[in-house]
This record gives structure tokens, C-alpha cells and sequence, in this order.
């Protein structure tokens, strides 16, 4: 069973909007095999039996897009890594995707599904744009 909001999720951004844009141009969608149960370009599958599964119709560049949109629209963690939020989350498909920072790889973030408990607070109410 998952938890119900894992490491108390909160967006919360204090960047200005222009460092946004510049920031939104920089992040990547890298992805991890332990969420894949199929072959992909993050590598052999090593799917994790507590791990979101990824939807192997999502398209890789479809995630790109997400998780630029996601920076861009400040859905961001405060937490930072490398100058890079730690956490970004966006809407793909109509579901809220978390994406995480990769230690090592500047800019690079995996991603996974969240569930409706799991979704971070927003105070701000940030993820207030329309799911597509």
C-alpha cells in the first residue's frame, strides 16, 4: 500500500516567471527502469513491485512536454537540486504525474503517477490548470 502524501509534498516556487521560462527550457525527461516493465530508452526494464508502473502508450515527448509545463507554470518543489527543483508536478493524460530530480544528472527527472491522496498541497493552487 502507498502512502498517503510521502514526504509532505507541497508546491511551493519563488521563482520569478522569466527564471521559470529559462528553467522549463533546461529540464529533461530521463526516465527510470524501475518504473518500466517493457524495454525504453531509460534502459532495461527493473520495475520495482512498489513503484508506479508507466503506461508504455505515454509518449516520451508527450512527458517532456508535461514536465516543461509543469516548471513553466511553477508546480515546483522549494527543495532544489543542482539548481533544479527537486520536484515538479504536471498533467498528463489527465492524471498527476510527480517527477523527481536525479541525483547526478543536472536537469534530468524521472516521473510517476500519483494518486488523489497523494497529490502535494497547493496553497497556491497552482495545479489549477485545465488536465489535458
Amino acid at each position: 500500500m502507498r502512502r498517503r502524501n510521502p514526504r509532505g509534498r507541497r508546491l511551493k516556487c519563488e521563482l520569478p516567471d522569466d527564471s521559470l521560462m529559462c528553467l522549463a527550457k533546461r529540464v529533461e525527461y530521463h526516465g527510470s527502469g524501475e518504473h518500466k516493465s517493457y524495454p525504453s530508452p531509460a534502459g532495461p526494464p527493473a520495475l520495482r513491485t512498489d513503484a508506479t508502473p508507466c503506461d508504455r502508450e505515454i509518449d516520451w515527448a508527450d512527458i517532456g512536454n508535461a514536465l516543461a509545463e509543469g516548471v513553466r507554470r511553477g508546480c515546483t518543489s522549494e527543495a532544489a537540486e543542482q539548481g533544479f527543483p527537486r520536484y515538479v508536478w504536471a498533467w498528463l493524460g489527465g492524471e498527476l504525474y510527480e517527477a523527481r530530480h536525479l541525483n547526478g544528472f543536472a536537469g534530468k527527472y524521472k516521473g510517476y503517477r500519483l494518486e488523489p491522496p497523494e497529490y502535494p498541497r497547493d496553497p497556491d493552487r497552482r495545479l489549477d490548470w485545465p488536465p489535458p
